[in-house]
């Protein structure tokens, strides 16, 4: 009874599943095949790549240093920027860094260019100044921003992030020159390389860095402006700014100071592989190298000691100069600082009239010195005084004067002073590398290398008795007569 009462319940459960199967079966479904794209034909958009590079015949050979910023906080590491300092060697150039801030005016004196890129450090009103300097004298400055690096910074209460751009720390530089660089970006929703970032330009300011330009891209450029320069790459009026949504015709990516020495750019991943390749870029970086090496400073004593240029300087002693042991020492150490600087000294017995030269003399007008002195109108004599047109009359013990005349034939450096040993003095000083000690003008120094005792000896009595009452009769008295010894 139980066993049948057990199968009526499983009966109840499962027929009517069976039933119901059966009532809605409609046989086996055949699915459509789903049309689906034909993923094989598709190709991705490719960037506007231009293939065209420069051959090694095409490449003019100059030579130069150029120096990169180290120490500010700079956010790329150098292979990011392969492609510029590659073209730079290309055509000669060598590169260093500078890695500590206090050599930095140092360095200027031979390099002929200085770039910095995406700083986060301001820059000092003393490096500033040397950099200022530096562009008055014809070096070149290449400022590269990103809107796309930012340093994070926590806030000490909250512990929120907060991100510091790089515009703040080159606008501390830039400013001398005239130059800022907004804290925003630069976007184009209607054209632009594959992202609204990334920002096409074809419309150049006439200069050496846009020369060859059709369209060059930038990717996440800050705006730069210089009211009294110059906007080298101006966006289109669909160009906007994120910073108010706006077009402004006075703004770009990139612009150049009003002397030309100074160049400032929203971005820098344009130097970076693959998009050195794209578009016009690798003719703008070959323009780029071109202009970092064509800063040739203006020869003058700011740049001591990197004055001479043709590995070799001839060097002429005054006949009336005895070679002494100290003298020679002297010399010796004037080589030592040469040779470090890759300068090789070469004695000659007359003035050169063509070549670097060195001219070390007295304040005696000599047939060899009187025509420098003239050239630089510089009075010689027999009196206690060197009249100069820079500095008025010095005196003429204890001081030195260095005259340097940047000839279209050579340079040449003429060392004159008083005694042996001033000259001693002064070529020490001179092998030392520095003029800190001295008035300086572009083209005169005077430095002082020794003791004006020859005042006060030849005039020994009058500068005694000068302003003493020792052994002076009071008003009214008389002056003693001397009364004559048993000796006479």
């Amino acid at each position: 009874m139980k066993k049948q009462l057990i199968f009526i319940a499983l009966a109840a459960l499962i027929l009517p599943a069976v039933l119901r199967g059966f009532w809605f079966y409609r046989g086996v479904p055949e699915r459509p095949e789903i049309a689906t794209p034909d993923f094989a034909s598709f190709a991705a958009p490719q960037a506007p790549v231009n293939p065209a590079g420069e051959t090694d015949e095409e490449i003019e050979q100059t030579s130069g240093t150029v120096l990169v910023d180290a120490v500010h906080g700079n956010q790329f590491v150098m292979s990011e920027i392969e492609s510029l300092t590659s073209a730079i060697k290309a055509r000669g150039g060598r590169i260093e860094t500078l890695t500590d801030a206090s050599m930095l005016e140092y360095q200027l004196k031979y390099v002929s260019a200085f770039i910095s890129v995406s700083p986060t450090l301001s820059f000092t009103a003393v490096e500033t100044q040397a950099l200022r300097s530096f562009a008055e004298r014809g070096g070149r400055v290449l400022i590269f921003t990103d809107a796309t690096r930012n340093m994070l910074f926590y806030d000490f209460i909250s512990g929120n992030p907060i991100a510091y751009g790089d515009a703040n720390a080159a606008n501390s530089l830039l400013s001398a020159f005239d130059i800022s660089v907004n804290n925003d970006y630069l976007y184009n929703t209607q054209k632009n390389e594959g992202n609204f970032r990334n920002v096409l330009f074809d419309d150049f300011g006439k200069s050496e860095l846009t020369f060859g330009l059709k369209e060059v891209a930038l990717y996440g450029a800050h705006s730069v402006e210089s009211p009294s320069g110059l906007v080298l790459l101006r966006g289109a009026e669909s160009t906007l700014s994120s910073a108010n949504d706006a077009h402004d015709p006075g703004q770009g990516g990139a612009a150049l100071s009003e002397d030309g020495n100074v160049a400032a750019f929203g971005d820098f991943t344009f130097l970076t592989p693959p998009y050195n390749t794209y578009t016009d870029n690798a003719t703008l970086i070959a323009n780029l190298a071109d202009f970092a090496l064509a800063g040739g400073q203006s020869k003058s004593l700011a740049n001591f000691p990197f004055l001479f240029k043709e590995g070799r300087v001839q060097v002429f002693v005054a006949p009336e100069l005895t070679r002494t042991a100290e003298l020679v020492s002297a010399l010796g150490g004037l080589q030592a600082s040469l040779r470090y600087l890759n300068v090789e000294m070469e004695f000659v017995d007359d003035v050169p009239s063509s070549g670097d030269a060195i001219i070390i003399g007295t304040f005696e007008p000599t047939e060899e010195i009187e025509p420098y002195a003239k050239k630089f109108d510089i009075v010689l004599g027999d009196g206690e005084f060197i009249d100069t047109t820079e500095f008025g009359e010095i005196g003429r013990y204890g001081n030195g004067i260095l005259l340097f005349d940047a000839g279209s034939k050579g340079s040449t450096l003429v060392l004159l002073a008083d005694s042996p040993e001033d000259i001693i003095s002064l070529i020490g000083m001179a092998g030392g590398g520095s003029l800190f000690s001295c008035l300086t003008s572009d083209n005169v120094a005077v430095c002082s290398v020794g003791y004006g005792g020859e005042y006060s000896s030849g005039s020994g009595g009058e500068s005694a008795g000068e302003g003493s009452t020792e052994g002076t009769p009071a008003e009214g008295e008389t002056t003693p007569e001397a009364t004559p010894t048993p000796g006479g």
